[in-house]
Formats: C-alpha cells, structure tokens, sequence
C-alpha cells in the first residue's frame, strides 16, 4: 500500500512540476509577447534547463516560429531559432548568441527552395555567402570580410547566364565586367545600384523637390505635418502599390497619391546590372510657410 501512495505521490507531484514549467502565451505581429486580447498568435513557453522555449502557431495549428531564450519574457535569444512558412517549409534557420546571430543562417522560399545561406557572427556576414532566385537558380556568390564584400563577387540573371563580375579590394569595387542577359561580355560601364526614379529625372528626391505641391484646401485650412509612406515599383517601372506608415490628415495623403500616380513612368531599380522590384519607402513633410 505504502509502494501505491509514493507511486501515486510522485506521478501528482511531476504533473504539478510539468505545469508549472509550462504555459500558454500569446504573440502580436511582430512576434512579441502580449496579451490574449491583443493577441495575433497562439503560443506555448517551456522552461528545461536554464532557458525557456517557445513555440507560436498559426491559426491553422501549424508552427509559426520554434526558438530559444535567456529570460520569461523572451527579451533575449539564445540558442537554435527556426521560423516557418503557413505550408510548414521552413523560412529560417540559425542560431543565437545573446540576441545576436552567430552561426550559419540560411533561408528558404515558400516553394522550398534556398534563397540565402551564410556565415554571421554577431549579427556580421562574414566568409562565403549564396543566394538564389525563387526557381533555384543562383542569384550571387562571393565572400564578406567584417560584413564588407571582399575579392570576387558574382552576380546571376534569373535565366541563370552572368550579369557582373565584381572584384573588391580595402572595401572597395576595384574591377567590374558587364554582361547581357545572353550572357555576352558588355563591358565595365553598368550600374550596381541604382533606386527606382521617374522617367528622364536625375533622383525620386529631386523630383519631389522640383513638383510636390501643397494641398490648397491643406494650406487653407492650416494643415501640415509629415506622411511617411511606401510604394512599389516594379521591374518593368510600374507603380503597384501604396501604403502608409503613419496617421496624418487624408488631405495631405491624398496629394502624395495624386503626385505618385501623375508619374507617367518610371525607371526602374537596378541591382548589379539587373532590373528588380523596389520597395520604396519615403516621407514627405508638409509645412506651412512663416
């Protein structure tokens, strides 16, 4: 009977320890602790040897993110991360140090496919570092020093032919070569970065300074202050999508969507010799004159 008793004792007392060490939690968008009320995703903390693990879901029941901490309340990182597409391919793999990353970080598409993989140490790219476009084929190889590109660099078109050859030296691009998307040698005259811009303007900047104006029912009214905002630029130069980034009078939002959508067209972003989609991410202050 004694043997019963302790056998029971001890399956009560483990059940009350498993509780205690494990618990729901909940997380907002950008993966913090919060409340259920405010709550975008379902989670679940473990504490086991000093740290704390953790889990967040999708509303599926599909796990969103599997990582390791330092504290409760999971200020700290500390140990393998792991986030996860909705279709459950994982996005990311590393490793924390002290809320910096220091190991091999790689990253997939949603298709699975790689996109990134390379070496940080303390959140700096260093060694040999590859990406790849959505379809597999290799988008750029070549090696950083201190987070800095360093010797021979090179750069792919989707189609998989070269678009540069870069070679840097003390931080420097010291030689480039060109080529088309056929793959043909252009030679060392082509951009390597380049934001998007309209058409024939020297820079999306000077542009706003030479054209923006001021809302006249805004100026009327005394209205001012600053829309922050983002848009989308596509490869083939095509505005696509606008946002913003922070609460202001609609008078002045609706001028910088009059302004952006008057562009006729734009040139596109250029990347290493390869035209790309851009987001653009811009403010514009709208003061009213003394």
């Amino acid at each position: 009977m004694k043997k019963i008793w302790f056998s029971f004792f001890c399956i009560i007392y483990l059940g009350a320890s498993y509780a205690q060490d494990t618990a729901d939690c909940y997380f907002d968008e950008q993966l913090q602790l919060t409340s259920k009320k405010n709550a975008s995703y379902n989670g679940r903390l473990i504490q086991q040897e000093g740290k704390w693990e953790s889990f967040a879901y999708y509303s599926n029941g599909g796990i969103l993110f599997h990582g390791f901490f330092k504290d409760k309340k999971l200020t700290t990182k500390e140990g393998e991360y792991t986030l996860y597409f909705p279709n459950g391919i994982r996005r990311v793999v590393t490793y924390f140090d002290d809320n910096k990353i220091d190991s091999v970080f790689t990253s997939w598409y949603a298709n699975g496919n790689k996109s990134d993989s390379g070496l940080m140490r303390s959140n700096i790219k260093e060694r040999l570092w590859k990406t790849w476009y959505t379809g597999g084929n290799m988008e750029s190889e070549g090696n950083y020093v201190n987070g800095s590109p360093d010797g021979i660099w090179r750069w792919y078109h989707s189609n998989g032919k070269p678009a540069t050859i870069e070679t840097y030296k003390k931080l420097k691009l010291s030689d480039l070569a060109c080529f088309d998307t056929l793959g043909n040698n252009t030679g060392s005259n082509c951009r390597i970065d380049k934001k998007p811009c309209p058409e024939k303007a020297f820079s999306f900047e000077q542009f706003v300074t030479d054209n923006m104006i001021y809302p006249d029912k805004a100026l009327k009214r005394g209205i001012e202050g600053t829309v922050n905002f983002e848009f989308f630029i596509n490869k083939e130069g095509r505005l696509t999508r606008i946002n913003f980034l922070n609460e202001t009078n609609e008078l002045l939002q609706d001028e910088v969507v009059r302004f952006l959508k008057s562009i006729p067209k734009w040139e596109p972003a250029v990347s290493h010799n390869r035209e790309i989609d851009y987001l653009y991410t811009y403010e514009i202050p709208f003061y009213l004159p003394k």
